[in-house]
This record gives C-alpha cells, structure tokens and sequence, in this order.
C-alpha cells in the first residue's frame, strides 16, 4: 500500500492560524501522524467476524444438543425407575 506523506508542520501551522495554542495543534498533529502510522494489519475483517460467528454458532449447537441428550437420558431413567417401582 503507498503511503502518502503527512506534513506535520504545515498542519501545525494551520491549527495555529485557526487559533490552536502551540501546544493543543502539536498535540493534534501528533495523534493524526500516530494514526496514519497504525498498523492496520492487525484490525479485524469482516470475515474473521464471520468465522468467529459461525464457530460460537457451532459451539452454542454442540452444547444445546448436549443438554437435551442429558435430559433425555434422566427423563427415560426416571420412567423406568418409576415402572419397575410399580410393578
């Protein structure tokens, strides 16, 4: 990706001539040089939300059918202690 060069002065000079202190248009102009220097790599996509989603999905499925397996298994267990203890 090209990178474009920021003039920091030039941008300092014109927060100071919009009535920027000294201090508050190099303070600015540093965030905007740190925020083009940012590492974007590093930022989720669209798609690693994607996966991420549909992982949990499968997650959130795998644990469901495992909880009503579970209960099956008591409920059926229950009806047959209860049908033995009635005969």
């Amino acid at each position: 990706m090209a990178t474009i060069a920021l003039d920091t002065l030039a941008s300092a000079r014109k927060l100071k001539a919009a009535g920027f202190s000294d201090d508050q248009a190099e303070a600015v102009t540093g965030v905007l040089r740190e925020t083009r220097e940012t590492d974007l790599s590093t930022l989720v996509t669209k798609s690693d939300l994607k996966t991420e989603i549909a992982e949990s999905k499968y997650d959130i499925l795998k644990w469901v059918l495992s909880a009503i397996g579970f209960r099956t298994i008591v409920i059926v267990g229950a009806i047959v202690t209860l049908a033995r203890g009635l005969r």
